[in-house]
């Protein structure tokens, strides 16, 4: 039988230990508590001391503003606060902390110490607490300006709550990656991490690009600086900064990736998800991306109070924010090879990351307003059939000697075939074609292997996507018109796709119930297996969606359309095509990988292949 008690107050301490049920949940959440009121009083060095995984101790010291004498006693006390005073203040907070709960629920559930000094102050005053809501009396410390807060025997009289902990070593795990993020996020603070009396992680305050660059390696690694973009777009009152690796920078999972927004660490599937899509045209499956990003937009944009521990907020416009971080990211890695500067290459097979290098911009490997093709049918054996948007280089010549490309009215470099630093291009000159399939180029750095196949496929794509976008893709009549037969359900699809295929640059009529006949087909498509191409992309829209009209669903079509049409492997090319080629990769948008998110090129130095023979050892 139910037996009802009479309604009544809850004592104080309890209802702080209930509270603190939303703020603390493992020892990471303390010191996350602590380290946002660290920040949030100016502190520029930051210590951190974690015994047996935060459950027997942590201790947080900085150097801020401090805590004046009279407001300590009013600190440690619920809702109490000096970031925010009035309801309209919610609305626009700039803080990280601003509840005023996190030390009441802290000291709730431990043995809780807090001793600081105030600016100018000559003395530092101290407060302790038994986890009872009884607070001992003000008294002298000795304390350097600033705040240390120290937390011991968490959870000791909430056994129910600590019975939940993992072992030592998780939950420091746990708070080494929440300090690790923290560290990423103020690159003006210093950091020291210590565990059971052993300094574990430090950094010093990262003031410059230098310092900046360091402290990357020590937290992200070598590889994540060497592989990756640094970005900055700007939109109205939206700025979105930071870094993000290159695609043949992934990861098997989603532990390199960092999204600040106002400098507050958040998780927000709509932001994640928009980065997500920025790298779906060049993302290997199954792999995920590395960055580190911060958002800034007004205060007011966002509201912060909407998870006890503020780690989920919401957005006035959300989409809005999508489309700006997705487009943002997207145009960073798309950065043709001519544009990266240096900031990385294609992943080396063996997984070592590639020497850095770029092409002096300044320094113009042909004429790009001009839009030529490789028209020199009479010097090769099987030409390309306007694939290439490359010079004529019918009067390249690969003999030792000046390199002179002639056009009427078009003004080229002039290259000297053995590659130096001035005029190499960033993939260097074809030197040879492996079994068909690979490119053997050298560079000034060394060799550069190209697999031509996929990188003519991502070229083709690219601009095939540019042609979709502009509402022009340029089709071909043919001399005679190819008569195919394919099932009824598929002459449906075609009805119902008419449009779309027209779009594309395809004129199609219906021949009979089971056949269509084709009379025109994209130019660029000209040369590639037409009837195997319409069938493939007849059976994808049957099973996909036939209405559906999405960037994704388009992009997928073109990308089907660009590997039939491109240079297949097993084809001979002249030593003219391939170099071509290679021009056309460093112009293209996303040419580090094809389609699929495979890579499409690799660089080994001559150190490296200095090291595969042994040379110098």
């Amino acid at each position: 039988m139910f037996n009802r008690q009479p309604i009544a107050q809850l004592p104080s301490h309890l209802a702080d230990q209930i509270a603190a049920g939303e703020v603390v949940e493992r020892p990471a959440s303390v010191v996350k508590e602590l380290l946002e009121n660290a920040l949030d009083s100016g502190a520029t060095l930051i210590e951190i001391h974690i015994e047996e995984g935060g459950e027997k101790r942590i201790q947080v010291t900085d150097n801020g503003s401090g805590i004046p004498k009279n407001e300590l006693l009013l600190a440690v006390s619920r809702h109490a606060t000096s970031k925010i005073q009035t309801a309209a203040d919610l609305a626009c907070v700039t803080t990280l902390g601003f509840r005023g709960e996190a030390l009441a629920s802290i000291s709730s559930v431990s043995r809780f110490e807090i001793t600081s000094r105030a600016h100018n102050d000559v003395a530092a005053w101290q407060l302790q607490s038994e986890g009872d809501a009884q607070w001992s009396a003000l008294k002298p410390a000795a304390c350097p300006e600033g705040t240390r807060v120290n937390v011991s025997d968490l959870f000791f009289n909430t056994p129910a709550r600590k019975k939940f902990l993992r072992s030592s070593k998780t939950e420091f795990l746990q708070i080494e990656q929440l300090v690790k993020r923290v560290m990423l996020s103020r690159f003006e603070v210093g950091f020291k991490l210590w565990h059971n009396h052993k300094l574990l992680r430090q950094v010093t305050p990262a003031l410059d690009n230098k310092a900046i660059n360091q402290r990357l390696s020590i937290l992200l690694s070598d590889a994540f600086v060497e592989q990756s973009v640094e970005i900055l777009f700007e939109s109205q009152e939206l700025v979105v900064k930071g870094w993000v690796g290159l695609p043949t920078f992934n990861r098997s999972q989603t532990d390199m990736q960092y999204l600040f927004v106002n400098g507050r660490m958040v998780r927000d599937r709509l932001l994640s998800y928009a980065v997500k899509q920025a790298y779906a045209d060049v993302m290997y499956h199954g792999r995920h991306p590395a960055y580190l990003l911060f958002l800034e937009l007004p205060s007011d944009w966002v509201d912060v109070n909407v998870h006890p521990a503020k780690y989920e907020v919401r957005f006035a416009n959300g989409r809005w924010l999508y489309d700006f971080l997705r487009r943002s990211v997207r145009d960073a890695v798309a950065k043709p090879l001519m544009a990266q500067h240096g900031s990385g290459t294609a992943l080396e097979a063996s997984g070592q990351t590639s020497q850095s290098g770029y092409v002096n911009q300044n320094t113009p490997l042909y004429n790009q307003n001009r839009s030529l093709d490789i028209v020199a049918a009479q010097q090769f054996q099987q030409p390309l059939g306007g694939m290439f948007n490359a010079p004529n280089y019918a009067n390249y010549s690969h003999s030792p000697g000046l390199v002179t490309l002639h056009e009427p009215n078009a003004t080229y470099t002039t290259y000297n075939n053995t590659p130096s630093s001035d005029v190499t291009p960033r993939l260097g000159f074809a030197k040879a074609q492996i079994h068909g399939v690979y490119i053997l180029a050298q560079n000034t750095q060394g060799l550069i292997l190209v697999d031509m196949h996929a990188a003519h496929e991502r070229i083709v794509y690219e601009r095939m996507k540019k042609q979709w976008n502009n509402e022009r893709i340029i089709s071909q009549p043919l001399l005679v018109p190819i008569a195919m037969g394919v099932e009824s359900l598929a002459v449906d699809v075609w009805h119902e796709q008419r449009d779309l295929f027209t779009q594309l640059g395809f004129e199609i009529e219906p021949l009979g119930p089971q056949q269509l006949k084709i009379m025109a087909v994209p130019a660029m498509l000209v040369k590639s297996n037409v009837v195997g191409l319409i069938n493939d992309m007849l059976a994808d829209l049957a099973v996909t969606g036939q209405t559906q009209r999405s960037e994704e669903r388009i992009n997928a079509i073109l990308s089907t359309m660009a590997c039939h049409g491109s240079v297949r492997a097993n084809r001979t090319l002249s030593l003219l095509e391939m170099d071509a080629l290679l021009r056309e990769m460093e112009v293209t948008e996303r040419s580090d990988q094809c389609n699929h998110g495979r890579p499409t090129w690799v660089e080994l130095s001559m150190g490296q292949l200095d090291s595969l023979f042994m040379r110098g050892q």
